[in-house]
């Protein structure tokens, strides 16, 4: 392995979201410029010995090296094996290596791990787990202040670890996960689809850690859920930001063909698991991953590991694009900023625009000429460069 790519436990501990989610056992092998590599059965069976000495060694789940490539792999396979092509290179080294690779290779970086994690447990809604990064007592007159960032629904915290570290210099940075989605999920009953459950948790958050001024970030499928807490909490909100926002103002607001179409798709997955169970298999499909960066791929895929899974988020995200955030919008009296692009295929620019003109406060519009939906999920020092101005007091 070379100091320029990640080691066999690294990429696998930061896809362990998906690969501990997957109901069977995921395959993983060569793609790309490398999917013609030939590992004959000594080779496969030695590369399946080091991913199962990595899985005892740092309890990882792991996949099954296979090669060359199945007939008919499933996206979530596609998905892991692009990316193990693009962290870490060809398996050959693997294939390669004495049973002392393992040892030498080192154990997982941590690049997964997400700093400050607390168990929030509140009246009215399931325990959760929240992240943070940052001073204890932010910069300001009280250490009662804190970005926060509501991210999209079935999207793992891991994927935003970048945002925690860039973010917190000068203010604490906290994030969370939906416990029907996260954690031990498992455990709890298959959720209602409830709106109000979601800005029940956000109000948890700022409870729990004491926040009298805190900036809400609501990113893509996270916004509504920051709008509503941020018309419902009031003054214990200074500031909202929403990026690339799913939000839904009804019929005569734009919305994009993929956002009705998702939504849809999302309501007959909702209606029960024999359905999502037919739902799922579409998304299972690697044609899916079309226009996908590749980076996000086992990240954005994590809901879509296990039927009953995809159909708690299919209930989860329905209950998000579905709520009309009309009244929120015009409750909100906090500075606003508002970043979209005009190229976005997946939330309509009008849609954002919109929102601006119904906020009585003051509000910021970035809006870029060019750019996906999925950039916004991308580390970007101009984000982050953004974010940190208009929380500052200044124009984004």
């Amino acid at each position: 392995m070379t100091t320029t790519t990640l080691s066999v436990a690294e990429v696998l501990e930061l896809c362990q979201p998906l690969l501990g989610a997957a109901a069977q056992t995921l395959r993983v092998f060569p793609v790309g410029e490398r999917a013609g590599e030939e590992y004959g059965p000594e080779a496969v069976a030695r590369c399946n010995e080091v991913l199962a000495a990595i899985g005892s060694s740092y309890g990882l789940t792991v996949p099954r090296f296979v090669s060359p490539a199945p007939d008919r792999p499933s996206s979530l396979e596609v998905a892991l094996s692009t990316y193990c092509d693009l962290e870490m290179g060809s398996w050959r080294p693997v294939a390669d290596s004495s049973g002392e690779w393992v040892r030498s290779a080192g154990g997982p970086a941590g690049l997964a791990s997400l700093p400050g994690r607390r168990r929030i447990e509140a009246e009215g809604v399931p325990a959760f787990d929240a992240f943070s990064a940052g001073p204890a007592e932010p910069a300001g007159p009280a250490g009662d202040e804190a970005i926060v960032l509501v991210l999209p629904s079935g999207v793992p915290a891991a994927l935003f670890r970048p945002w925690l570290e860039e973010l917190s210099t000068d203010r604490l940075v906290i994030t969370y996960e939906n416990p029907y989605l996260f954690g031990s999920w498992r455990s709890l009953d298959t959720p209602e689809g409830d709106f109000a459950e979601e800005t029940a948790l956000a109000g948890a958050l700022l409870t729990a850690y004491g926040l009298r001024r805190a900036h809400l970030v609501g990113i893509c499928g996270g916004a509504p859920v920051a709008l509503a807490a941020a018309a419902e909490f009031g003054d214990r909100v200074e500031t909202l930001t929403v990026l690339h926002p799913d939000l839904n103002f009804g019929e005569g607001v734009m919305r994009t063909p993929f956002q009705k179409q998702f939504q849809s798709v999302l309501a007959g997955a909702a209606s029960g698991p024999g359905r999502a169970r037919e739902t799922l298999n579409l998304f299972l499909d690697p044609n899916m991953l079309f226009g996908v960066e590749p980076r996000l791929a086992p990240f954005i895929l994590y809901p879509y590991g296990d039927v009953e899974l995809f159909h708690r988020y299919a209930k989860q995200n329905y209950a998000l694009m579905a709520y009309d955030a009309n009244q929120a919008a015009r409750r909100i009296h906090q500075r606003v900023l508002i970043a979209t692009s005009r190229t976005d295929r997946m939330t309509h620019p009008e849609t954002a625009h919109h929102f601006g003109s119904l906020v009585a406060g003051e509000v910021t519009v970035a809006e870029r000429e060019s750019g996906t939906h999925h950039d916004i999920l991308i580390p970007d020092q101009e984000i982050y460069t953004m974010i940190r101005a208009f929380i500052g007091g200044g124009r984004a």
